[in-house]
C-alpha cells in the first residue's frame, strides 16, 4: 500500500511520521521547506527573521519538491497531478496543503504564509518608523500582528500608529471563546490601539482605507488578516463549502471521495483551524487508512473546548483554556516553548499530535 501526502505543513509531516511508524510506503509531494506559521507575525517586528521560520525536514521517505494541481480518484487508487502536468499514482492520498490567502480588496497585504510576512517586513522598512498601519481583522492573526507592531513602538524602535478594523459588530468574532471578547478591548486600550467595529473595508485608495458605509481611515500600509479561503488543489470528487474548504466525513475523507483524505486548514469541519488539530488530523488519516483506527475522528479543539494562546508582542497576550481566559505573559511564554518544540520536530521530521487521536 502506498499513500501520497500532499503538502509539507503540520498535518503532512504528522501523517508522514505516522506512516513511517506503521511501515506504510509514502511519497510526500510539496514544497521542500516547512513553514512555522504560528510565529509569522514576529517577522513584522523583527523578533524573528523569515528564514528562522523555514525548515527543511530530514525526509526519510520519498519526497517530490513540486506543487500539486489536482488529486483525483481512479478505478484502482489516486492520481496526483503536478503543476507541470506530470502525474504520481498511489493507493490513497492525504491532502494537507493548508489554506490560501484571501484578499478581496486591492492594495492590502495578506498575512498567512512566511513569504507574506517577508514582503510586509520589506514594506515596513521602506516606509520608515512613523507609519500608520491598518490591520483588517481582529482574529488571532490580526491581534498578533497588531501586537508585534505596537511592541516596536513601546520598545522605542518605531513610532507606529496602529488601527484595527473589524467588519463584524463585535470584536474578535472568530475567536473560539466568548469570554475573550470582554478581554480584547481592554488589551487594545492598554496598548493604545484604536479599533473600529462594523468597518467592512471596500476600497484602499490614496493612503486611505474606505469602508462600505463611506468612512475613511488614514493608512500607509494595510495588513489583511480577515480570513483565508480554501486550498488551490482541486479534488474533482470532493465537495467544498462557500469559502472553498473541502467538506470531510467522520473519517476525514473528502465528502464524495473514498480514497482522498483532507486535513488541517484545507478541510471544513468541527475542528478549530489550529496547528494541534492539524497534527491530529494527519496522524488519524494514516491510522484509518492502515486500518488501525476505525472509529470516527473526535476533534480535541472545538468551539466548546478551545485552547489557544494569543500573543500581543513578547510580554502580553491572552490565554484561552476551555472557559478560562488569562490575560498577561502566559501566552507568549507558552507560544515560545511550543515554537521551539515544533520547529525541532519539523527539522527532524518527527511531527506528532500532542493529544492522542
Amino acid at each position: 500500500m502506498k499513500v501520497a501526502i500532499v503538502g509539507n505543513g503540520f498535518a503532512a509531516l504528522s501523517a508522514a511520521h505516522a506512516a513511517e511508524k506503521l511501515g506504510v510506503e509514502v511519497v510526500q509531494i510539496g514544497p521542500k521547506k516547512f513553514e512555522y506559521l504560528p510565529s509569522i507575525t514576529k517577522v513584522l517586528s523583527g523578533r524573528k527573521s523569515a528564514e528562522e521560520l523555514e525548515v527543511v525536514p530530514k525526509f526519510r521517505w520519498e519526497h517530490v519538491d513540486a506543487l500539486v494541481k489536482a488529486v483525483r480518484e481512479t478505478n484502482s487508487g489516486v492520481e496526483i497531478v503536478l503543476k507541470d502536468d506530470k502525474t504520481i499514482t498511489a493507493d490513497y492520498a492525504v491532502v494537507a496543503t493548508g489554506a490560501s490567502a484571501w484578499v478581496p480588496v486591492e492594495g492590502a497585504f495578506p498575512l498567512y504564509r512566511v513569504e507574506h510576512a517577508r514582503k510586509l517586513k520589506k514594506e515596513l522598512e521602506r516606509l520608515g518608523g512613523e507609519a500608520t498601519i491598518a490591520v483588517v481583522g481582529t482574529g488571532l492573526v490580526g491581534l498578533e500582528a497588531a501586537g508585534e507592531l505596537v511592541w516596536t513602538r513601546e520598545a522605542g524602535f518605531t513610532k507606529y500608529k496602529v488601527i484595527m478594523l473589524e467588519a463584524a459588530p463585535v470584536i474578535s468574532p472568530t475567536l473560539p471563546c466568548e469570554k475573550v471578547r470582554a478581554v480584547v478591548p481592554k488589551l487594545l486600550k492598554k496598548h493604545k490601539v484604536e479599533y473600529h467595529l462594523n468597518a467592512m473595508v471596500s476600497k484602499i485608495k490614496n493612503g486611505k482605507v474606505i469602508t462600505k458605509d463611506g468612512k475613511e481611515y488614514d493608512a500607509d500600509l494595510v495588513v489583511w488578516a480577515a480570513g483565508v479561503k480554501g486550498p488551490e488543489v482541486e479534488i474533482p470528487c470532493g465537495e467544498k463549502d462557500k469559502r472553498g474548504f473541502y467538506l470531510v466525513d467522520e473519517h476525514l475523507r473528502a465528502k464524495g471521495c473514498k480514497r482522498i483524505y483532507v486535513t488541517g486548514d484545507s478541510s471544513s469541519g468541527p475542528s478549530l483551524k489550529m496547528a494541534e488539530e492539524a497534527l491530529r488530523h494527519g496522524w488519524y488519516a494514516i491510522l484509518h487508512i492502515a486500518g488501525k483506527k476505525t472509529s470516527p475522528y473526535k476533534p480535541f479543539l472545538t468551539k466548546d473546548n478551545p485552547f489557544c494562546f494569543i500573543t500581543f508582542g513578547p510580554n502580553d497576550g491572552i490565554s484561552v483554556m476551555k472557559r478560562v481566559v488569562v490575560p498577561g505573559r502566559l501566552a507568549p511564554i507558552v507560544k515560545e516553548i511550543l515554537e521551539r518544540i515544533m520547529i525541532r520536530w519539523a527539522r527532524e521530521a518527527k511531527m506528532r499530535p500532542p493529544v492522542p487521536v
